[in-house]
């Protein structure tokens, strides 16, 4: 088994091996969520073609990591811990895992392609690897992008925001104030919005209509708003399937598909995210 960008993963007994994965490739970020059940031993190896960073719920009877820069690591529990291995940076090793799930969830991403949004930070910068690490900030973050692997549906606005996010974090990019968006610049991502809400909407579109990179929009965003640019939208989306409720003979997949989500269960979630009821309950009422 093998990662689209990254980590190959190889069973010494591949007929044994139970595997789940989700992954998405989505605008210069790839991710996957991976799920491990049984005691079958593994081998893993990373070119280094892209950075590396995975967040792990692992725990081992035995096994050996070893990164290029590093010394090599013979830990056995790896429950919430990082590993960060930089574009260009060898990783190999082998694991015999303990008989539970084990799970981890992995980001690859190639510098350049946020380039834009560190706005000239880092880009010269070399970054050094680190394994088996723990920092609750970042865990939280990788957190929320197993959340996304995990949903039904990718929702790819906010795929990329938390892609972006963790990017940002790891690379230690720090904002002492943050900017704020004019009063054009929110209603023309307002009217954007409006006017897109069967589409899918990305970060990149929106920064684009304000004129900045996703970096900074999605950080002036939240300082300007209160909200990530994916609650925004989500918002409006439920704003307006409220209107479309009205109509008691318009079905309410035909209401999913008019607001933007891919299918009615995407739909029912989202609309008691933010009223607090299912959409049938909520017409029911009116």
């Amino acid at each position: 088994m093998s990662s689209s960008r990254g980590l190959e993963i190889d069973f010494a007994e591949p007929a044994m091996a139970h595997v789940a994965r989700a992954a998405f490739d989505l605008n210069g970020f790839s991710a996957e969520y991976v799920e491990l059940s049984g005691a079958e031993p593994y081998d893993f190896r990373s070119r280094g073609e892209n950075h590396y960073l995975a967040l792990h719920d692992i725990t081992l009877t035995d096994g050996e990591l070893r990164v290029d820069g590093l010394p090599t690591l013979h830990k056995k529990d790896l429950r919430d811990t990082i590993t960060f291995v930089p574009k260009g940076c060898g990783i190999e090793g082998w694991c015999q895992p303990q008989p539970r799930t084990n799970r981890f969830v992995a980001m690859y991403f190639d510098p350049k392609a946020i380039r834009d949004d560190l706005a000239g930070r880092y880009s010269e910068w070399d970054p050094a690897p680190f394994a088996y690490s723990r920092d609750p900030q970042l865990r939280a973050t990788l957190k929320k992008l197993e959340a996304v692997l995990r949903a039904p549906h990718v929702d790819e606005l906010h795929a990329e925001s938390v892609c972006l996010l963790a990017s940002l974090e790891v690379f230690g990019v720090m904002a002492d104030r943050q900017g704020r968006l004019s009063d054009r610049q929110i209603a023309a991502v307002t009217d954007f919005v409006e006017g897109h809400l069967q589409a899918t909407v990305g970060l990149a579109e929106l920064a684009a209509v304000a004129g900045l990179s996703r970096f900074h929009f999605s950080r002036a965003f939240k300082a300007t708003t209160g909200e990530n640019p994916h609650s925004f939208v989500q918002r409006r989306r439920i704003s307006r399937a409220v209107t479309l409720l009205a109509q008691v003979d318009l079905p309410i997949d035909a209401i999913a598909g008019a607001v933007g989500y891919k299918g009615t269960p995407q739909f029912r979630r989202a609309f008691h995210d933010v009223m607090g009821t299912s959409p049938l309950k909520y017409r029911l009422q009116r």
